[in-house]
Parts: structure tokens; C-alpha cells; sequence
């Protein structure tokens, strides 16, 4: 037998058969033993050795490794080096047995124990399965196996997924990879065999071709990628220009930190990723602990730094002396009830303009505001006060933005009563809000303006973004790679300026149909609402634009800093769009710890 090599992912795992007149078991047979084994799927080996999975008649499960009695390829020889290698991760045969002329090496896996691959298959048809104890059961032993062959000094040139058993807590090989030395430095450049949609860019020779620890930490966070979003594995994993889309397209209400620190792993930059996986499991345990602690923490009031800027952009004032993009903000401290509103303006429109369609928006968000109920509290001043519910607070957010909707339907109605063309072309806009109550908010999205959340040196955007990019991936009707090609892949699919017309034509609003999402804050927490003036300029493209970002925030000795900081980074990128942000920074309350 030999493996057919494939020129873009190097060694193919399917064996090519060499005809030598070897009696190999096929699957369906059995091995004889204690117990009869059957064979029941087949995995890869190396030339002169054939290796399957199998089950007993009491639905035990091993692995079967076959060789020729002789062994005279000497890969028996070669599996007991690299189970010698890595004892401690990977599984000691229980016993061989001989069989005519092949001699067969039999070993047990644990009750319960699972491959990767099987884990993220069965995972993609559970709907309800809570996130975060999927990433505690299955993806944490498979980042603490690299973790700790990173602590003994070695890193692995090839992982596999099919390779990876899930135990327990314990994650293990079946058949352990060669290690390398982290002190003998990168492996060079050279032919390898890359598991589809889990090889970093590295192992197809892309981004130099050297591998380190830190195609280790890809491969682990591809595990943990997968996981999130329970989707198949993608090819898009390898491509060194483009990273995976954010877990959240697939799957909503992913734990915030947990996608952080996913989406750092996974960077098709390798300098971007953590250096290894003992970061990768801190960074874990970080984000596992912070989002226990938002799903247990009381309902309370956090102290509340803001600041917020709003600047026409130096490139852009330069062609367009407009500003488009809007903003509103309110705040009682007294009971920590607040309203954040950033809105930005579609620059081309037929009808209206785009700073008339933001101001639309902002209007109604200082209505929503005035309408809120009030309660009299002891200094005589009444308070605003929010729902309890969910649906209701979320109703309040909704019923703003179709209320500008309609206010913008109304301005063109003023000139028009009768409106000539298709509604696609009058002016609109985006729209990102905040719902502030204690340590509660409410969050709402239409369009592609930002919610970024940005804890523990980590920066994760909590809304997607209504481009048909985004929403075609979403929807699964196309790949990320073939969605990112689309024609007007950028081009907004919803937004604040909806239409249809009647049979008189008249323009009839059409329902908006936003994202929400709720969250728990925790003191430490910072929240950027913002256009995408910000992380369109901020940076070189959309990951290294929030790294900057979450520097920028963190750094920054306060929220008002924070967002003038924020402006000048985008400005000092060429300042091509209009520029709005609001920070948000919450601290424990004074005079509680």
C-alpha cells in the first residue's frame, strides 16, 4: 500500500491498494479474540499496516492495527516510537493477536469515548445545546492535550481530528503525530498531510510554510471554531487571506469571550494567533469563568463611565461636507437606566439623503427616551424606568426604529405624494442601540454599524451584520468563500428606510426586522457602538482594525479618551467615511466591591 499524494493538502488519507497478495480484513469481518471485533470503518495507516475501528458484541469500541506477522515495513515498529514518544496522549494497545499471517494489535478505547469528528457531527443536529458546556465538555480536554505537550517542550507539524478521542475529561490520540522540539525552532517547509478544514494556512505552504506551536493552536481552535458553530468543516479553514466568519453568523447568543478567544486561535496570521497553547487554555479558562459569572450574576447597578465623538472624517469632509452618521445618548445614574444610539447614514440614495435618514432615527431614539415611564424617587426628580421583560424592552427598540422608518416614508411623501420609481432607492440608514438597566442591556443591530464587547484583552462584535456577504453565508446558501465573491457582497440587505408601494403609489413602511440580543455586564466590561468608519480605517482589514481597537479602549485612561482615541485611529487611516462611536464603561459601583 502506499498514500496517494495530493499537490494542495499534501498526503491524501486514502490508501491506494499495492496488490501484494496480503490476505487484509475488509470491513464487516471480524477479528478473533476474547471477543469477535467488527470491523466496521476503516482509518489511515502507513505503508505495510492497514488500521480500522471496531465494536463487540457488548458494544465496546477499539482500535484494530494490522501487519504482516514479520511486521516487514516495520510500521508496528514505528507505532510503538511514537507511543513511546507521547505516552501520556495517546492509548497502550491492550494485546495482540496472531491470525494467520497478519498479526493484529487490539486496542480498547474507554466507555463513552468519542472521535472529534463524530463530536462535531452529532453536535451539528442539537439545536438547543448550551454553548458553553459543549466548550467545557468536548472542546477544553482537546485544548488542554495541546496545552500540555506545549509545557513538556514539543509542538506537532500534522494533527488530525480523526486521530483525537474525547474521554472523560482526558483528550487522547489513537495514533500519535511525530513531535517536534519547540527548542530545535520551526519545522521547515515540506510535504504534509492536512486534515481538511483544520490545517492552518502554514501547513499548504502558505504565510512562509514554517510550522510552530502555533499551528497547534490553529488546529485547536478550529476544534473549538466547529463546536461554536456546529456547521461542517470548512475549506475556507486553510486560506491565509480571509478568516473564518465569526461563529455568531451560524449560531446566536454564542458566549462573547469564548468566540474571542476562537477567533484569535483561528487567525489565518499566525503572528496574531496565541503563541501557544498554554495562552490558548489561560485565554479559555478566562472566558469560561467570565461567562459563568455573567449567568450567575444578580441583577445590580454598575458604575458607568461613557464617552462618545462624532466627526465627519478628514477624507471623507473633503468630497461630502455632510455628515451622515448621528447619535444619541442618555443616561440617569441615579438607577442606572441609559440609551445609546449610534445611526449612519447610507451615503448614496435617490431620494433624501443619508444624514436626514440618521437624524430620523436619532429623533425617535430621544422620543423613546421621553416617553419613558417615570417613577418619583426620594430627591423628587423622577427616574425613567424599562420593563422587566424581555419582549417588551425589545418592543421599545423595535417600535423606534419602524417609527423612523415611517418618518422617513413621511419626508418623501412631503414632496411626492405620488412616489414615481422603486423604493429601493430612497435614503436609509443603519442603526445600532443600547438598552441600559443596571447590569442589563438590550441590544439591537439592523445594517452593518458595530456592537463591539471588549473584556480581558479581547474584542468580540455581539451583532451580525445585515450585508448580503453576512447573510448569505448565514442563510447557508453559499460558502464564505463564494459569498465574499458575490456581486454587491457589501451591500446592505436591511436597514432603517424599508419599503413597498400600494396600488396608489404610496409608500407603505415595511416592518423592520432588527437582531436583538440580551447580556449580563460585569464590572470590567466595555461596550463600543460605532459606524463602520471605525474598524473600516482603523486598520489593515477587519481583525487587525479590532485589535486596534480593543487596545485603544483598554489603554485609554477613560471613556471619553477611549472615544477620542478611537476617532483619531480612524482618521489617521485615511478618515474615508464618517466617524460615530459611543463607549460605554462599566466599573464596580462606588462604595460596593
Amino acid at each position: 500500500m502506499r498514500l496517494r499524494v495530493c499537490v494542495q493538502c499534501g498526503f491524501d488519507a486514502a490508501p491506494v491498494e499495492a496488490g501484494d497478495g496480503t490476505p487484509w480484513p475488509v470491513l464487516g469481518s471480524h477479528v478473533e479474540g476474547r471477543r469477535p471485533i467488527l470491523l466496521e470503518q476503516t482509518l489511515p495507516a502507513d505503508e505495510g499496516a492497514r488500521r480500522f475501528l471496531g465494536r463487540d458484541d457488548e458494544g465496546a469500541r477499539y482500535e484494530i492495527f494490522a501487519v504482516v506477522g514479520t511486521d516487514p515495513q516495520g510500521a508496528l515498529a514505528a507505532r510503538r516510537r511514537a507511543h513511546e514518544a507521547l505516552p501520556l496522549a495517546s492509548f497502550p494497545p491492550d494485546r495482540t493477536v496472531n491470525a494467520g499471517a497478519l498479526r493484529f494489535t487490539v486496542t480498547h478505547l474507554p466507555e463513552g469515548s468519542e472521535r472529534v469528528p463524530e463530536i462535531i457531527a452529532r453536535l451539528a443536529e442539537l439545536d438547543a445545546a448550551d454553548p458553553v458546556e459543549i466548550i467545557k465538555r468536548f472542546g477544553v480536554p482537546v485544548v488542554r492535550l495541546f496545552a500540555e505537550l506545549h509545557d513538556r517542550g514539543v509542538f506537532l507539524s500534522q494533527q488530525d481530528p480523526d486521530e483525537l478521542v474525547v474521554s472523560g475529561d482526558r483528550c487522547r490520540f489513537l495514533r500519535p503525530p511525530e513531535p517536534h522540539p519547540v527548542a530545535d525552532g520551526p519545522v521547515a517547509p515540506g510535504l504534509r498531510r492536512v486534515p481538511f478544514g483544520f490545517g492552518a494556512p502554514e501547513l499548504h505552504g502558505l504565510c512562509g510554510g514554517r510550522i510552530d506551536p502555533r499551528a497547534d493552536v490553529f488546529f485547536a481552535g478550529a476544534v473549538l471554531y466547529y463546536l461554536l458553530a456546529r456547521i461542517p468543516p470548512l475549506e475556507e479553514a486553510g486560506d491565509a487571506m480571509d478568516r473564518l466568519p465569526s461563529p455568531t453568523v451560524y449560531r446566536d447568543d454564542l458566549p462573547p469571550g469564548v468566540v474571542a478567544v476562537v477567533r484569535r486561535a483561528t487567525s489565518p496570521v499566525p503572528a496574531r494567533r496565541y503563541p501557544d497553547c498554554r495562552a490558548l487554555r489561560t485565554a479559555l479558562d478566562i472566558a469560561l469563568a467570565s461567562e459563568d459569572a455573567r449567568r450567575q450574576a444578580a441583577r445590580r447597578r454598575l458604575g458607568l463611565k461613557l464617552g462618545h465623538e462624532l466627526h465627519i472624517g478628514v477624507l471623507k469632509g473633503q468630497y461630502a461636507p455632510q455628515n451622515q452618521d448621528d447619535l444619541f445618548v442618555a443616561y440617569d445614574a441615579r438607577n442606572g437606566v441609559g440609551l445609546f444610539l449610534v445611526s449612519d447614514g447610507v451615503s448614496i440614495s435617490e431620494h433624501g439623503s443619508g444624514d436626514i435618514a440618521s437624524e430620523c432615527v436619532r429623533i425617535e431614539a430621544h422620543r423613546l427616551w421621553q416617553d419613558l415611564p417615570r417613577e418619583e424617587a426620594g430627591d423628587g426628580a423622577p427616574r425613567p424606568t424599562l420593563p422587566a421583560e424581555r419582549d417588551a424592552r425589545r418592543g421599545l427598540l423595535q417600535a423606534t426604529l419602524d417609527r423612523a422608518n415611517a418618518r422617513i416614508g413621511e419626508l418623501i411623501h412631503r414632496d411626492m405624494p405620488r412616489f414615481p420609481g422603486p423604493p429601493e432607492g430612497i435614503m436609509a440608514a443603519t442603526a445600532v442601540a443600547a438598552l441600559l438597566d443596571g447590569n442589563r442591556v438590550t441590544l439591537c443591530s439592523i445594517g452593518d454599524s458595530r456592537i463591539y464587547l471588549i473584556r480581558d484583552g479581547h474584542i468580540t462584535s455581539l451583532l451580525p451584520y445585515h450585508d448580503l456577504c453576512t447573510q448569505l453565508i448565514r442563510m447557508r446558501r453559499a460558502t464564505p468563500r463564494v459569498a465574499r465573491a458575490a456581486p454587491a457582497a457589501a451591500a446592505l440587505i436591511r436597514c432603517v428606510g424599508e419599503f413597498e408601494k400600494d396600488g396608489d403609489d404610496r409608500l407603505v413602511p415595511v416592518p423592520l426586522q432588527p437582531e436583538f440580543r440580551e447580556l449580563t455586564l460585569l464590572p470590567g466590561d466595555s461596550l463600543v457602538l460605532c459606524s463602520d468608519g471605525i474598524p473600516d480605517y482603523a486598520g489593515f482589514d477587519d481583525e487587525h482594525a479590532e485589535a486596534r481597537i480593543c487596545q485603544t479602549v483598554e489603554t485609554a485612561p477613560g471613556a471619553p479618551w477611549a472615544a477620542f482615541e478611537l476617532m483619531v485611529l480612524a482618521n489617521r487611516g485615511g478618515g474615508g467615511d464618517n466617524i460615530s462611536c459611543i463607549v460605554l464603561r462599566f466599573e464596580e459601583q462606588e462604595g460596593e466591591s
